[in-house]
């Protein structure tokens, strides 16, 4: 007996220093609901899913290496909730796939990882940032290789990320992506680099980014500027961005939104504007108000409306378009984070 109890100490002993050093998390939220759309003759009703949020099941983690340096992983995979597939099928861990080391110097991380242009416009702007009712990401995403935006375009493979501060407000990062082309003579041909720094201390933020994707000829250059005001009652977004790509892209999108606190629940209102100097008649204006209840911390209902009007030759619709053709669409459902 006295051998079996010693037995079981020196193995509590061994493996106390592995439970403590390392920590792995499994998360992931399911957001489903209704939807509806029209845009001229064009209709869409039926169950839809990343309304509020893209579904995610995502493991995270994190190994104390000793004097203040971690080891930190993500592993993140987008899916649909209506019908159980990967929303990617040309990889596993679409979100996100990174691993890296942390420390007082900041953040380093090799791998899929997220542009600065992902969280900047996410944190600064009303709507949930991943929404697709957010005026400012919905915009933004129809401009042809646009990154401003919190979608797959900000996401970059094969990429090297700093990231440094953050405990005062102020932090500042930079990420330099290989993407797919890694040999040869053309081999930086369809790299990116993105650089952006952001305060949100008290009640007032505001964040500048700058994003380049190299082309064959010409470069894609974006830049952000965004910023907030928590009023109490109120909390004030607006934000100002440009894409430009010689002959090829030439477009901006101006941002205003609004979000109130209603008891659990909030209010939310956004206006954003594209225009497109590079095609005429092509400029698009989406305005979107909900309301999201929370009926815990993890657990919210909601409901949102998008009205987007169109120029003769834009056909943008939340769920439904049609060329110069308003579009309405409305969605109705629920979201859980576990």
């Amino acid at each position: 007996m006295q051998k079996h109890l010693t037995a079981m100490v020196l193995a509590g002993l061994a493996a106390a220093p592995v439970a403590a050093q390392s920590n792995v998390t499994i998360y992931g939220i399911a957001d489903v609901g209704v939807g509806y759309g029209k845009a001229g003759d064009t209709t869409f009703t039926g169950v839809i899913d990343g309304v509020l949020s893209g579904p995610r099941l995502g493991f995270k983690g994190t190994e104390d290496l000793g004097n203040g340096l971690s080891a930190v992983f993500v592993l993140e995979q987008g899916y649909s909730v209506g019908t159980g597939a990967p929303s990617s099928t040309s990889r596993q861990f679409h979100r996100q796939a990174w691993a890296g080391l942390k420390g007082a110097f900041g953040t380093i991380g090799l791998g899929r990882q997220y542009a600065p242009g992902y969280g900047y416009t996410g944190r600064l702007s009303a709507a949930v940032p991943g929404s697709v009712f957010n005026s400012q990401a919905f915009l933004t995403n129809s401009i042809p290789g646009a990154t401003m935006h919190p979608g797959t375009d900000a996401r970059w493979n094969n990429s090297v990320r700093y990231v440094f501060g953050g405990k005062s407000g102020l932090s500042a990062e930079a990420i330099y992506s290989f993407q797919n082309t890694q040999s040869g003579d053309d081999r930086t041909d369809d790299d990116k680099l993105g650089l952006g720094v952001i305060y949100g201390g008290g009640p007032f933020a505001a964040g500048v980014a700058y994003h380049r994707s190299k082309r064959t000829d010409d470069n894609l250059d974006e830049i952000y500027v965004g910023g907030s005001f928590d009023l109490g009652a109120v909390e004030l977004f607006a934000s100002y961005q440009t894409a430009k790509e010689d002959n090829v892209v030439d477009s901006s999108v101006a941002y205003f939104g609004a979000a109130a606190p209603v008891g659990s629940g909030k209010v939310v209102f956004d206006i954003a504007k594209l225009s497109d100097d590079e095609n005429d008649d092509n400029d698009s204006t989406s305005v979107s108000v909900g309301y999201t209840q929370g009926l815990s911390k993890r657990t919210t209902l909601y409901a949102l409306v998008n009205r987007t009007t169109n120029d003769d030759n834009a056909a943008r619709g939340v769920f439904a378009d049609e060329a110069g053709e308003g579009s309405t669409s409305v969605g109705l459902g629920l979201r859980h984070s576990f």
